[in-house]
């Protein structure tokens, strides 16, 4: 009997946690292997013991998204705060977490981080779909495009860390840039990230998923799947000072080509590497400055956009980009594919849920467990390979 799979994730507590768990699922059962041990974070971060000793035995195990649940967002935000030495008595101040609230992303990631970290120095020989190392540089996306750069791939020019509006100003003085997208940098997906214009009459249009409320004298970021468009500058001063104060990043637009099958939308990729090999790859196609197909955008396969010698370009560079990354198995890459180089925008260590989207019949979960069924069973392998990394 195949051993098993162990994997940590959000399945009880949200929808795309379960489609994630029943896709892994799924993708066993296909190979004959029985259902994965699950875990959730909640757990993790109140008792990690048992996880701990179920990791120890498994083939290899999967983190995946912690999702957005509240109580597990304000348990970061508590470890993330003992993390960087600060608590709630001494004055720093945390705002009740409402829906959809882009709020402590900061002390979140610290709490995030704290525990992968410790579940890492716990479990020194396990064999990890993508490691907590590569997934916490993956999930800061300032360091995420650092470490891409340093690959040798091609990413937008960073201008650098904003510490405010008054800040972006000077930054983008400095740089020659009036287009630039601010992105939150321990957000996901689109949330947290603006597309910031400013004109040479002065008038600057910022096109966001964040929504800015103004209460008690603070500005609350809430998280929509549609843009937002601000034009008065105060209102834009607010919403990038808000972001800021979380951790925020600026850099150049890179403009998107035309959809040759729909000219009035641009188009980036999402391709998903399974040990660095392009694999699963979808088009989106958006009105809009943001792709996201979460916001309601188009999907279309890269065939009716790319001639064959682009595609190929493509999958060269998501080879070298998953170079950046070197113990993760499977990572979801969105990149804008140009006439003679591709430019990545982001590395992401849950980027595998593409919903229906098929390489050579298999999805990302299928190429997963592929990856596991290879592997020597703990009871196959030597003393030495058991705390072997793959």
């Amino acid at each position: 009997m195949p051993s098993r799979m162990v994997l940590v994730g959000q399945p009880g507590r949200s929808p795309s946690g379960r489609r994630r768990l029943q896709a892994l699922q799924a993708a066993l059962a296909l190979q004959g292997m029985p259902p994965p041990q699950v875990f959730d974070y909640a757990t993790l971060l109140d008792a990690p013991q048992a996880f701990i000793d179920a990791a120890r035995d498994a083939v290899a195990v999967k983190l995946d998204s912690p999702g957005a649940d509240n109580l597990v967002h304000d348990a970061f935000v508590r470890r993330g705060l003992s993390f960087v030495g600060g608590s709630f008595a001494d004055g720093t101040q945390a705002m009740p977490r409402m829906h959809g609230e882009l709020v402590d992303t900061h002390l979140r990631y610290a709490g995030f981080a704290d525990l992968l970290r410790h579940l890492a120095q716990a479990l020194p020989g396990v064999r990890w779909l993508n490691t907590p190392d590569d997934i916490l540089r993956m999930c800061d996306k300032w360091r995420c495009q650092q470490a891409l750069g340093a690959a040798g791939v091609d990413t937008p020019a960073i201008l650098g860390l904003v510490e405010g509006h008054d800040h972006l100003q000077s930054m983008l003085d400095a740089s020659g840039h009036d287009r630039v997208f601010i992105k939150a940098r321990h957000g996901s997906s689109a949330a947290g990230v603006v597309a910031y214009r400013r004109h040479r009459d002065g008038r600057i249009v910022a096109c966001t998923t964040a929504e800015a409320r103004h209460v008690e004298g603070r500005t609350r970021l809430f998280n929509r799947l549609s843009l937002q468009r601000y034009t008065r500058t105060d209102e834009i001063a607010a919403l990038v000072d808000a972001l800021a104060a979380q951790g925020a990043y600026a850099e150049a637009w890179v403009a998107k080509p035309r959809a040759s099958t729909d000219p009035a939308r641009h188009f980036d990729l999402r391709v998903v590497a399974c040990s660095g090999d392009a694999r699963q790859r979808v088009a989106r196609l958006s009105c809009g400055p943001m792709t996201n197909l979460h916001l309601g955008n188009r999907r279309d396969g890269i065939e009716a956009l790319l001639d064959a010698g682009a595609t190929a370009r493509v999958e060269r560079a998501v080879s070298r980009a998953s170079t950046a990354f070197p113990d993760s198995r499977c990572i979801g890459f969105d990149l804008i594919p140009l006439r003679d180089r591709c430019v990545f925008l982001e590395a992401n260590a849950f980027g595998d849920d593409l919903q229906d989207v098929m390489w050579e019949g298999r999805d990302a979960c299928d190429d997963q467990v592929a990856w596991v069924y290879s592997l020597p069973r703990p009871e196959q392998a030597s003393p030495g390979m058991r705390h072997a990394h793959a």
